[in-house]
């Protein structure tokens, strides 16, 4: 398993992780996780639309490790997924780089960037698995860092609810698939 996130990043200035019990075996668990879907989601859906103030989302009914706000770096079916992205998730419109690679998402040092990683782990537990979600970020310049924390402070209740809804959805759709 690669290393834990917060030993990938120069440092970490934020860090949020939620994890649940899913009665379901890993491969079912990985299945539900790769093709959740924004749609899918009761209480994401109503935060995605007011932080999308109006415009069009044309991603709700694709999974989100494909076509979600982070790029897959790294795979490991079906225990392991890592992605990142690079922001400015304070603006109203929040700008992005392009990131496709891990070799990419590290090679970013420009100043006024907030740089996150995203982890996805599941265990074989007790006859089912642990789905668990690590979120970390990092702040390429005490400006960026700055604006975060105003940011983090205003969302940071939203953002877990967020990473609890979709443990939610993957439960439902692992544990539907799976006969017990």
């Amino acid at each position: 398993m690669p290393a834990p996130l917060e030993q990938t990043l120069p440092a970490v200035h934020f860090r949020e992780r939620h994890s649940r019990r899913i009665n379901a075996d890993p491969e079912a668990v990985w299945r539900a996780l790769t093709r959740l879907r924004i749609d899918e989601l009761t209480i994401t859906r109503p935060l995605v639309a007011i932080r999308r103030l109006g415009r069009r989302d044309t991603t709700a009914a694709k999974p989100l490790f494909t076509d979600g706000p982070v790029t897959m770096f790294d795979l490991q079916p079906p225990h392991y997924a890592v992605g990142g992205a690079v922001a400015r998730p304070w603006q109203r419109r929040p700008s992005r780089r392009d990131v496709r690679t891990r070799q990419e998402f590290d090679a970013i040092a420009e100043p006024g960037w907030v740089k996150y990683l995203v982890d996805f782990t599941i265990e074989r537990r007790d006859g089912g698995a642990t789905l668990s979600t690590v979120t970390c970020g990092y702040s390429t310049d005490p400006a960026s860092r700055r604006r975060f924390a105003v940011y983090w402070a205003i969302i940071r209740i939203g953002s877990g609810l967020v990473r609890r809804d979709m443990l939610a959805a993957v439960a439902r759709r692992a544990e539907a698939t799976t006969t017990r």
